[in-house]
């Protein structure tokens, strides 16, 4: 179902996560969220005029730097739920932007504010000349996680090591590992027992270093009273760093 504008410039979808975006205990996983809001920002700026056309025009694509997420409670696979977003506050480059994932009846299961850029093509490197955004922002969705630049807390040294290579499967349109699926490896690193007994409550992941198409990335973790640590490394420099907050069950 296409997107509208509710009130406050706040642009609502309908949605329905499938079975097949859930856990065996049919908890949506953090990953289809991710990718949910990924999807409804890219309508909304399609809606705005601020779209890959324009983008590709310009010689730049929009890239997530960090994101704040908190899973106020599980969300459902089969129901019917608002997925809602607006452009926050910008500042030097960066664009900030709201979700949430509510029910019908006004119940809040998801919020999250992601810090958002614009990549040039050839250089890969942040463009600063941001003069053609028409879009001003500043809206904002009750009770939403604070716009800023805090960096998530990860100890610089973790113990466990490990090792992937980003393939055909998980590179997006802009030739490296999609943003959402950074969740899944972090996921990937927990035990089943731990998964089954555990859920989300809040993630913070930034992204440092693009991971492209056949590299095979370094993960460094740790599991510390019920957080989970991760630093990601390419050719020795970081590529992210991510802290996931896990509550009993």
């Amino acid at each position: 179902m296409a997107g509208h504008f509710i009130e406050n410039d706040i642009f609502r979808r309908e949605t329905v996560f499938s079975p097949a975006q859930a856990d065996p205990l049919g908890r949506v996983l953090p990953e289809a969220t991710a990718l949910a809001f990924q999807d409804i920002a890219t309508e909304h700026y399609e809606t705005l005029g601020l779209g890959r056309a324009v983008s590709d025009a310009r010689g730049c694509f929009w890239a997530l730097a960090r994101s704040d997420t908190e899973y106020l409670a599980p969300v459902p696979a089969g129901t019917p739920l608002y997925l809602d977003t607006c452009t926050g506050k910008q500042a030097h480059g960066l664009f900030w932007r709201h979700y949430r994932i509510m029910t019908p009846e006004g119940t809040e299961l998801v919020r999250s504010v992601g810090t958002w850029l614009l990549m040039d093509v050839v250089t890969r490197s942040m463009v600063l000349d941001c003069g053609w955004i028409t879009e001003k922002g500043g809206h904002s969705l009750p009770g939403q996680l604070p716009a800023t630049l805090r960096r998530p807390l990860v100890p610089e040294e973790l113990p466990r090591r490990t090792e992937r290579t980003v393939t055909d499967a998980e590179a997006d349109i802009n030739g490296h590992l999609n943003n959402t699926l950074y969740l899944r490896w972090c996921r990937d690193l927990l035990e089943e027992e731990f998964s089954s007994s555990h859920r989300l409550r809040r993630l913070w992941i930034e992204y440092k270093k693009e991971l492209p198409l056949g590299v095979r990335a370094v993960l460094t973790f740790a599991l510390e009273n019920g957080t989970l640590f991760v630093r990601g490394y390419h050719d020795d420099k970081e590529a992210f760093s991510a802290r996931c907050e896990y509550d009993p069950i």
